[in-house]
């Protein structure tokens, strides 16, 4: 690949993932002018070009990818749906026996899921003139020549709901409790105000006509600060973050609790380094990690707040971003 066409793509996918495909079109139809066995890249414009309409061109597209690389069942299923929405009946069953011909675990990832069924109602509707359905060999799973060299096993091993191997742990953060003291502060100074100003409003007379009733503003800010010594001593023990080899345990809350696992293939963009005009005080930083929840367009962002100091979170974020490039190219393939 060339020095330029990392960017083109790098470009291409950023654009896809903002909602933009018809952006990404022109990038990755001069990626492919340069480099026409860009595999990745052609796949890519496939997918831009079925998003904005254009889809005699993307049928185009995923039959010239088919031609150099026949195995690659992402392109035939895609094909597929193509074809059957344009009532070619015939060339989508034969597509999608292609699918099942190629992989035998391609029904457990989500997106592909249901070929079977589509083949069955293509076949169901053209009678006996259907193509037959493939048998399916035993053996190891292919999926096409890949663009770049690593391991095709993470994907298959959690999308299929297998035990995937989180790999070695390599760090583990918590909230730090100085984290809390700009919180803690500003409520302390809330209520400090409402207890000044409800002395002065009971001093000129002003309000309810009672003067206990111009302390309960006070008296609720005063709780709501000292229930914060509570956040102080807790939160820390049960906020952070656990990262391993190939993903990062994300535990937040402790009266409502929630411990998420993130696989680095899932984040979509580098970590945000991400600090406030308190953290200055308290030196500290958070990291946010933004990723697929659930499909391959369908983003959520996290914060892991106040895990360490300025260089502490930097490093933390250079690591996690080692990991995010080679495990989306090697493992999860283009434009997930």
């Amino acid at each position: 690949m060339g020095a330029d066409d990392g960017s083109l793509y790098d470009q291409a996918s950023a654009l896809h993932r903002r909602g933009r495909p018809e952006a990404a079109v022109p990038l990755l139809q001069e990626l492919l002018r340069q480099e026409p066995d860009h595999l990745a890249a052609r796949y890519a414009l496939g997918i831009c070009l079925t998003d904005t309409g254009r889809y005699g061109e993307a049928q185009a597209q995923f039959r010239r990818l088919l031609d150099d690389d026949p195995q690659h069942y992402e392109a035939s299923y895609r094909l597929g749906r193509l074809l059957q929405a344009d009532t070619d009946l015939h060339g989508a069953a034969e597509a999608y026996a292609k699918v099942l011909e190629t992989t035998r675990q391609v029904l457990g990832v989500a997106e592909f899921r249901d070929t079977g069924a589509r083949l069955r109602a293509c076949r169901d509707a053209l009678g006996p003139t259907a193509p037959a359905a493939p048998s399916i060999q035993a053996g190891p799973p292919v999926t096409g020549r890949p663009i770049n060299p690593g391991p095709p096993s993470l994907r298959a091993q959690s999308d299929t709901h297998r035990v995937a191997d989180r790999g070695a742990p390599k760090y583990a953060v918590n909230l730090k409790a100085r984290h809390l003291l700009s919180l803690i502060a500003t409520r302390f100074l809330i209520a400090v105000a409402l207890t000044l100003a409800g002395y002065v409003l009971t001093e000129l007379g002003i309000g309810l006509g009672m003067a206990v009733y111009n302390t309960v503003p006070a008296l609720v800010a005063w709780i709501y600060f000292l229930s914060s010594f509570v956040l102080l001593l807790v939160k820390p023990r049960t906020n952070g973050a656990d990262f391993y080899e190939y993903g990062v345990d994300i535990k937040s809350g402790f009266i409502r609790r929630k411990v998420q696992f993130v696989w680095y293939y899932q984040i979509v963009e580098s970590p945000s380094y991400v600090r406030t005009f308190g953290t200055y005080l308290t030196h500290t930083a958070s990291l946010g990690l933004r990723y697929n929840e659930s499909g391959a367009y369908s983003t959520a962002y996290v914060e892991l707040p106040g895990i360490g100091t300025p260089q502490q979170v930097k490093d933390l974020g250079r690591y996690v971003e080692s990991r995010i490039f080679p495990e989306r190219r090697d493992v999860r393939g283009i434009m997930t």
